[in-house]
């Protein structure tokens, strides 16, 4: 949902904050701010609202527990999660693995939260999460609420064979701004203030081998447990088409089709309203379950009377031939990601994303890459209750643009990809510790440069092996927070956290700074 207070698939949520003057940090960090603010970035699972299971099974697939599965291509469907304990608990049955105290306590409470899948049993659930939220202006009630319906069972799986998901949010706080120009707006307001969204929707029809999901989804394709510089959920959902598969144990298969939001397209001579598309295909193979690495090739388009184009939504075609050959302007990026995990407790991954790279020897443009790479370690001595974890991530300075307007990568104004948008890097620490099973505190540092690029720039010829990276005046970010979370099955949950935000260079004016604290707390009951 399109809202600074959005809860979306377990992803931190950065509210916005406003400058404020020093005379006044007191005054705001007395003021609560009760949002659902959790760590990881991929999608959540159906139901799950707070992250808690997207967490938990990336912690146990890095200590060894889970074995290998397909984490890099997201979201997870209950049935894929009640299969991966199953794998879990046969490992430890084998004795391939013995999980620490925490890490077997962590595995039940999953077993207790997916008893349904695991058992093989349909029909209806329904989730329902009532919150207070409030500003240094307000406060006010919100809530989330989400069906869950399944039917039939696939033979000698606990797949079900038909999902019906909807998933639903309301809320009266004010939506962050749009990073580009929409000719749709996602939220409008309705009585009180209040916006509303289907957040999710979809039916899904599975078989032994192909799942064909329709309706809106998130997407979050590669091996960051944060926001990927490929396809993330940083921009609101798609309404798609998706067909996926897994062949054998080893190879997972992805393709979708959907439509992006609108825009407006007008150079003072010519006006129209652009229609925008979006196709993608992905494969990803586990060597074994050390090793993992996924390829993946996109294409957006859009323009003036633009629709559909059924060569794009061929799943098995390859998108930069079909514009090669079409003689097409259209924006085709490809990605390779990768995650090794060399000892139990450590995993290692990266992500490369080709937006537009100069193969041939007499090119005057500028390669346009993202890329990122990153750490996680849980210490096996000190019972894996302690996680480290590092990243950097870089974006250059075109990425993500394109000459024709209409094919830049966006959804709803916001990037699609990573969200520090191009021109800019971001180097990244975290720590944290399970106390027990539902009780966790973490403190982070993030070191974050913006150049002033922009997704909306085109390249025009200018000398870009005489740019620095970032170039010209670079707003520098430096943040540093902590979290304390306290996440049982149902009933009260809470987390609280504070954030310092100090910018120099603010808003790219040289000598300016800025400085922002931020406490928030949120306390929810979950039936």
């Amino acid at each position: 949902m399109n809202s600074p207070f959005r809860s979306n698939r377990g992803r931190i949520t950065d509210a916005y904050a406003r400058s404020y003057p020093k005379p006044r940090i007191l005054y705001v960090l007395l003021a609560l701010i009760l949002i659902l603010n959790t760590a990881y970035g991929a999608p959540d699972v159906p139901l799950n609202f707070d992250g808690w299971v997207t967490e938990a099974l990336a912690k146990l697939e890095t200590s060894g527990i889970t074995g290998g599965f397909h984490r890099q291509t997201a979201p997870l469907s209950r049935s894929e999660v009640a299969q991966i304990i199953q794998q879990a608990e046969s490992r430890i049955r084998t004795g391939a693995v013995a999980p620490s105290a925490i890490d077997r306590k962590l595995l039940e409470k999953l077993k207790r939260e997916f008893g349904k899948e695991l058992a093989g049993r349909n029909g209806q659930t329904i989730g329902f999460i009532p919150q207070l939220r409030a500003t240094e202006k307000k406060m006010a009630p919100a809530f989330e609420t989400a069906l869950h319906y399944t039917l039939g069972q696939l033979e000698q799986s606990i797949a079900p064979r038909l999902v019906l998901y909807s998933e639903f949010e309301a809320h009266n706080f004010e939506s962050p701004p749009l990073a580009g120009k929409t000719a749709e707006q996602r939220l409008e307001r309705w009585r009180g203030g209040y916006t509303s969204d289907f957040k999710r929707g979809y039916l899904q029809v599975n078989s032994a081998h192909l799942n064909l999901l329709v309706g809106r989804d998130w997407l979050f394709w590669g091996a960051s447990p944060y926001k990927t510089v490929g396809i993330s959920d940083n921009s609101p959902p798609f309404d798609q088409v998706r067909l996926s598969g897994t062949f054998g144990k080893r190879l997972k298969a992805t393709a979708f089709t959907a439509q992006l939001d609108s825009t407006w397209y007008d150079d003072g001579e010519k006006r129209y309203l652009a229609k925008r598309y979006i196709s993608g295909h992905r494969l990803d193979y586990q060597f074994n379950d050390r090793v993992e690495i996924g390829v993946a090739e996109w294409v957006l388009y859009g323009g003036d009377a633009q629709t559909l184009e059924w060569k794009y939504a061929n799943p098995i075609t390859f998108y930069y031939a079909l514009q090669y050959n079409a003689k097409a302007d259209d924006n085709v990026m490809f990605a390779f990601d990768t995650a090794i995990r060399p000892i139990d407790g450590v995993r290692l991954y990266g992500e490369w994303v080709i937006d537009d790279i100069q193969y041939e020897s007499d090119s005057n443009d500028p390669h346009a890459v993202a890329w990122l790479l990153g750490l996680t370690w849980y210490p096996q001595q000190l019972g894996s209750q302690l996680g480290l974890h590092s990243e950097y991530a870089r974006v250059n300075r075109w990425a993500y643009t394109h000459l024709v307007p209409d094919n830049q990568f966006t959804h709803f104004g916001y990037t699609i990809g990573h969200p520090i948008g191009p021109d800019s890097d971001v180097l990244r620490f975290l720590a944290s510790y399970q106390f027990t099973v539902s009780t966790e505190a973490e403190i982070h540092t993030a070191i974050t440069r913006h150049g002033e690029g922009t997704i909306a720039d085109r390249f025009y010829g200018e000398d870009y092996e005489a740019l620095p990276f970032p170039t010209r005046v670079v707003a520098r970010t430096t943040e540093i927070g902590t979290r304390f979370s306290y996440r049982p099955l149902n009933g009260w949950n809470a987390i609280f956290s504070y954030v310092w935000h100090y910018t120099q260079n603010s808003e790219h004016h040289k000598g300016e700074t800025d400085q922002v604290h931020r406490l928030t707390l949120q306390i929810g009951y979950l039936w």
